[in-house]
């Protein structure tokens, strides 16, 4: 296959104006696509983020941290707030649940616990998960730490990382979103993990923290950092 040709092939199957008009999410008949996929089954609802084992060193965050003094407005017109602002752990508390920790919760009838995260999600599956690889931060010990969105806590699952920045590490788990929207699910990883992206940029910028975002990395390398398998 042509460069591109792949994607684009992805993008045809499980685009929904190719699919029968009114019948989604009947799968389009093509040997790639799965037919007898069931979605929304209940039987197999997807946890709906990782669970270490017990024994894990675990670091509580605070659920409280100084105001931001500068406008919403401001930050999101890519104006500096001011001086550059100090990495701690209420810094990290508070970027981590405003991006990516559970905000609230949601039962109906006999289903599974649903959690809404800060950050908007296709179907509520936020397919995403989120590690600090920490160094230098007061009051986080330097290593990879996986973030906790339910208990609000920094989990240690590895020695630090080379370097010397503090980095946000994002991994997708097409399960949780494929469970719901089929092989379509793997666009919505993409789509959720850029809009939880965009809040952590927003609060970075707006504590002064100078943010960088980075998207073309060595992929087997961070797997390993975070505990993945390597592709």
């Amino acid at each position: 296959m042509a460069a591109g040709d792949t994607a684009r092939l992805y993008h045809r199957l499980t685009s929904y104006s190719y699919m029968p008009p009114g019948v989604w999410p009947t799968p389009v008949d093509d040997p790639l696509i799965l037919q007898d996929f069931v979605p929304n089954d209940l039987t197999r609802w997807p946890t709906p983020c990782k669970v270490y084992p017990p024994g894990l060193p675990v670091v509580a965050l605070p659920r409280s941290w100084p105001a931001i003094e500068t406008p919403a407005t401001v930050v999101l017109a890519g104006q500096s707030p001011g001086a550059p602002g100090r990495l701690d752990l209420p810094t990290v508390a508070r970027l981590l649940h405003l991006s990516a920790g559970v905000v609230r919760v949601w039962q109906y009838k006999d289903r599974p616990l649903q959690l809404f995260r800060a950050a908007g999600s296709a179907g509520g599956r936020s397919p995403f998960e989120v590690y600090l690889s920490a160094h230098g931060v007061e009051g986080v010990a330097d290593g990879v730490h996986w973030y906790d969105p339910v208990n609000h806590a920094l989990v240690v699952v590895g020695p630090p990382a080379n370097g010397d920045a503090t980095t946000l590490v994002v991994t997708g788990v097409p399960w949780r979103t494929g469970w719901r929207y089929s092989e379509r699910g793997f666009r919505h990883i993409y789509w959720d993990v850029g809009t939880m992206l965009a809040q952590a940029l927003a609060l970075a910028d707006s504590a002064a923290l100078a943010p960088r975002l980075w998207t073309r990395f060595p992929d087997a390398d961070v797997a390993r950092l975070v505990g993945g398998r390597r592709p």
